[in-house]
């Protein structure tokens, strides 16, 4: 290889780590701007799937919302459980969709034991947008806010106290329906024979211990206008629906909801906030012990109709139209002398018509 050929090929090899370089350096740069973004863009889709490694998740717009922990009032935080979430957003004719993503090591589902708590993450938007928006933190008192929360033992599989400790002993359970030496679930008591009397806040009507809604439902549907006000909904008027898994440290979470709310609905082309919360059960967090965010904005797109394809082409129809009109013009415009043009000779282009009028007018 000649000498030239050599220094050629050396600048060839040095140019590659200086390429990575570049790329490491822009890399921050495009994270940043991905931090920066404040607004989500929900798509139009037929249907919204719940299987959160669904093709159309991977096509949604993408928002990254950083999470810090909730130090305002007690009890606080100082160290976020959950950093950031993943938020992607879809919608159809009568539901919203929302897929979040966030890292946790550890799967936390309060599978038994008395200090047993469960991960969990919660959208949160004003109860009536157009009265303003409110505090993100649970809201104010004149302008309420709707939280739907996820819960990671609200699922079909997650496990009971007997199936922690399989070698429990078990006298008897009265009341529950179940024969002596059985271990009774919380369900039992709902069943002929049961009394919910002996679950307090069952028979009270809380929905945290409503086995039948757990069994139906993975996300609880709330309200709230300031700390210390949260409550939930009535058991009729739950309306989410969720599905998640945990795989290799990462929770992917899909909860849907109905576009047409109590006081607003979220209509395309309009914008709305939302803001995010996360537990993680691992670091024994729960209520007020969470990472939350601030106000984000939410958009419906509006469909494309035929008539944003259809009008490029009549612009593009009617300037040939134009440009046709313009040439006849011109042909006829001409002097009742001018020669013809010789036989087997191609025609004029229309810039040369054009030429000929100009020519043609000055000299008169």
């Amino acid at each position: 290889m000649s000498a030239p050929e050599t220094n050629g090929a050396r600048r060839s090899w040095l140019a590659v780590p200086l390429a990575a370089l570049g790329g490491w350096l822009a890399w921050p740069a495009r994270r940043a701007r991905a931090a920066e973004k404040a607004s989500l863009l929900a798509r139009p889709v037929d249907t919204i799937p719940d299987d959160p490694d669904a093709q159309a998740w991977r096509e949604a717009d993408v928002l990254e919302v950083p999470l810090a922990p909730q130090a305002v009032v007690k009890p606080r935080r100082y160290e976020p459980g959950v950093k950031a979430l993943e938020v992607r957003a879809l919608y159809s004719e009568e539901r919203l969709g929302l897929r979040l993503e966030w890292r946790d090591p550890e799967r936390s589902a309060m599978e038994g034991g008395a200090q047993a708590f469960r991960d969990a993450v919660a959208v949160e938007f004003p109860h009536d947008p157009a009265k303003g928006i409110p505090f993100f933190g649970m809201g104010e008192r004149e302008r309420p806010v709707v939280i739907y929360q996820w819960k990671a033992d609200w699922t079909a599989s997650a496990s009971d106290v007997d199936e922690k400790y399989p070698h429990m002993a078990v006298d008897w359970y009265p009341f529950s329906s179940r024969a002596a030496n059985e271990i009774a679930e919380a369900a039992d008591y709902g069943k002929e024979g049961g009394d919910k009397a002996f679950i307090p806040s069952w028979w009270a009507g809380n929905p945290l211990m409503d086995p039948a809604l757990q069994g139906k439902r993975a996300a609880e549907k709330l309200l709230a206008h300031g700390f210390g006000t949260l409550e939930p909904v009535a058991a009729d008027k739950q309306d989410a629906e969720a599905k998640a898994v945990w795989k290799d440290g990462v929770w992917k979470a899909v909860i849907t909801i109905p576009r047409a709310q109590d006081a607003f609905s979220f209509e395309r082309g309009r914008t709305f906030p939302v803001a995010f919360a996360a537990w993680n059960g691992a670091g024994q967090e729960r209520g007020g012990e969470k990472s939350v965010s601030t106000w984000y904005f939410l958009s419906l797109e509006k469909p494309v109709g035929a008539v944003t394809y259809a009008a490029p082409l009549a612009v593009a129809a009617g300037a040939a139209a134009i440009q046709l009109v313009a040439l006849r013009g011109l042909r006829a415009r001409r002097a009742p002398g001018a020669r013809p043009a010789s036989p087997g000779a191609a025609p004029r282009g229309w810039v040369a018509e054009i030429r000929a009028w100009l020519q043609r007018r000055g000299g008169s």
